[in-house]
């Protein structure tokens, strides 16, 4: 909170205009944050918004964020106007507009005489000379107005804004002069009689904002603005580099089309330009796609910055009340750009191009039909949890049941997927793969030749189903048909799916097999009641390591051994997007939350949740709703922390 120059005394690009790039003229907030000259962003949205329409909306030019005008928005020529006025980019005007040049004397202008200020009333907003703030002073309406020296706000010694008049945004002309506690917001006299004044808690603006710049919400504030910068940041990156690798799969494709259309000479020239037309359209379809995927975090990260921008020089120049306002309006936003940001990201997939060639067509040229077949494969990519999305207290959060669907089993081995759209369990009782609706409507099934045990995902269509006759089906989940089996000699119950290979969990043994060909590629041995496990990568996992002892593993040590005389027999284990584990003790019939360095933060009773044996537990990606399994009733209880 150091008041010295640094970086941040140049603040010149939040005081332009990012449509005439211009100093600001009658500066206007969106509620996005990001802020424009009146006349700019008065011509951008008659410009954007169709007349012929009624509209009620427009988009921020930078963000792309709808801003909605309010009920009875009237002609679009005035939305503008509407819009509030950006005071804290007003004051940072006058302070740098006070550091560029020579600032005279209000109160000698105004008799017609030219004389050099030396202070500035920070109420009246007038800059004097010494013989005028000596006369200012004398008045007893203004002997307490604060004044500031030109002198110290030139060399950065003064923290006190230009001006501390801050007029509410609801009643024009009225000063704010109050807090409303109950509802976060500052308030003028108008407002704390008309709107608030039922409220509980009201107290002086002084008072609010009294150690603000200090407070632990400010200082989580920083780290989070700063924290999500370097996740899209890493995320920008990520789909930069991704564009680069599929541009280099689609050029290895196309040279080895060419050299089978060398292969077959002439007889394919006709089907080799509709492939290539195939490869190009598909191509140029994901490039845009790729492209735009990265604009969209841009343009997310364009409105973190900019709250970094506005944060940071509110910090270091803004008065308490201006700080307080600014990260009142950043803490309005969060959740808004969390929603954003999930949504943004749903939509991610890494896509491939395979060629999935003709063997008839790379050995026998007058038989060949086509050449082959293009496919764009997609595949989920790993979403950080974002600093500024929805807050969810996953340590003490209260667990609610959303919904219950009985699978009429009893002593089942049931373990399932939490799917976007849907749920897949696995029934050994039946022997059967089961797909349900999130309403719990049942939509599908897969009958399978020996009881199934444990199921996880490969990749967005296809899952793979461990079984008691060392046999691993891999299912396709969108028409619920089986696609091949992986035969294994490993003994295998619960297992892992982890970058091309199974990690295979059995009693006191785990082993490691290629997901393609079932050949081992490595093996460890733990204590015992290794039945399921969960596995963050290939070295990184957690199962069970004895009757009531859970532990980590990565890099072939042992980070933690988790023990508890209230876990008897641990199960399924799985993770939250706040990387704390949760371990099924079906034996003592509850659920065990842990931190990721296994210490405990909760124990859940399996009964709060209607249930008495808890199996498999599973959370939905990215999400505070998770599901878990009963052994002894067979039924599957979907759950959420709020």
């Amino acid at each position: 909170m150091a008041t010295t120059k640094d970086s941040t005394d140049n603040f010149e690009d939040l005081l332009t205009c990012t449509i005439c790039l211009e100093t600001f003229t009658e500066p206007k907030y969106l509620p996005c944050l990001h802020t424009f000259c009146q006349t700019c962003i008065n011509t951008y949205i008659l410009s954007t918004v169709d007349k012929g329409k009624t509209e009620t909306t427009f988009k921020c030019p930078i963000c792309r964020q709808d801003v909605l005008m309010e009920e009875s928005p009237g002609n679009t020529e005035t939305w503008a106007k509407k819009l509030p006025g950006n005071h804290f980019v007003a004051s940072m005007m006058d302070r740098h507009e006070i550091r560029k040049r020579e600032k005279m004397c209000d109160s000698c202008k105004v008799n017609n005489k030219s004389k050099k200020a030396r202070s500035l009333c920070t109420v009246c907003d007038e800059a004097f000379c010494s013989s005028c703030e000596t006369y200012h002073k004398s008045f007893k309406i203004s002997a307490k107005h604060p004044i500031i020296s030109l002198e110290d706000v030139g060399t950065n010694k003064e923290t006190v804004i230009v001006s501390s008049l801050i007029f509410s945004e609801e009643h024009s002309g009225e000063i704010i002069k109050a807090y409303c506690v109950d509802h976060s917001k500052p308030i003028c006299t108008l407002c704390a009689t008309l709107s608030h004044r039922k409220c509980d808690d009201v107290t002086t603006i002084e008072k609010a904002v009294s150690g603000i710049k200090k407070s632990q919400k400010s200082m989580e504030m920083s780290t989070e603005l700063r924290d999500t910068s370097k996740q899209l940041s890493d995320l920008i990156q990520n789909r930069k580099t991704h564009l680069t690798d599929f541009e280099s799969e689609v050029g290895a494709i196309l040279t080895k089309v060419s050299t089978m259309k060398d292969n077959i000479i002439e007889h394919l020239n006709k089907i080799e330009g509709q492939i290539k037309d195939e490869i190009i359209k598909s191509k140029k379809e994901t490039v845009l796609k790729l492209s735009e995927e990265s604009t969209d975090l841009e343009s997310l990260k364009s409105t973190v910055d900019n709250w970094i921008a506005i944060y940071d020089t509110c910090l270091h120049h803004g008065s308490e009340l201006q700080y307080l306002l600014e990260i009142n309006r950043i803490s309005e936003n969060k959740e808004k750009f969390g929603d954003a940001f999930i949504k943004s990201m749903s939509k991610i997939k890494n896509i491939s191009m395979h060629l999935e060639a003709n063997d008839i067509a790379e050995n026998f040229a007058k038989r060949v039909p086509v050449m082959g077949q293009i496919k764009l494969v997609e595949t989920d990519t790993s979403c950080p949890k974002l600093s500024l999305d929805k807050t969810i207290n996953f340590h003490n959060g209260n667990i609610n049941v959303i919904k219950c669907i009985d699978l009429n089993a009893n002593s089942v081995f049931l373990s399932g997927l939490f799917m976007k759209d849907e749920f897949i369990f696995t029934n050994s009782q039946s022997y059967e793969v089961l797909k349900f609706s999130h309403n719990g409507d049942i939509l599908a099934k897969l009958k399978l030749s020996d009881e199934p045990c444990d199921i996880d995902l490969i990749n967005g269509t296809k899952a793979a189903v461990s079984s008691s006759s060392k046999t691993i089906y891999i299912i396709n989940t969108q028409d619920m048909t089986l696609c091949h089996i992986v035969a294994t000699t490993y003994p295998v119950h619960g297992f892992c799916h982890v970058n091309g290979e199974f990690i295979l969990a059995s009693c006191s043994t785990l082993t490691w097999i290629n997901a393609t060909t079932g050949v081992q590629t490595d093996q460890a041995s733990t204590i015992g009641d290794s039945f399921l496990l969960y596995a963050k990568n290939r070295s990184d996992y957690i199962c069970g390591d004895g009757s009531n002892t859970v532990s980590r593993t990565v890099n072939n040590t042992k980070v933690f051994s988790y023990t508890n005389e209230k876990l008897s027999h641990a199960r399924g284990i799985y993770v939250d997007y706040d990387e704390n584990f949760y371990i099924c003790a079906y034996n003592s019939g509850n659920i065990h939350q842990i931190t990721k360095d296994g210490k405990l933060i909760r124990i859940i009773p399996a009964e709060s949740i209607g249930i008495k044996q808890p199996w498999v537990i599973r959370f939905k990606k990215n999400s505070n709703q998770f599901f878990v399994t009963c052994y002894q009733t067979g039924k599957v209880v979907v759950c959420e922390i709020i």
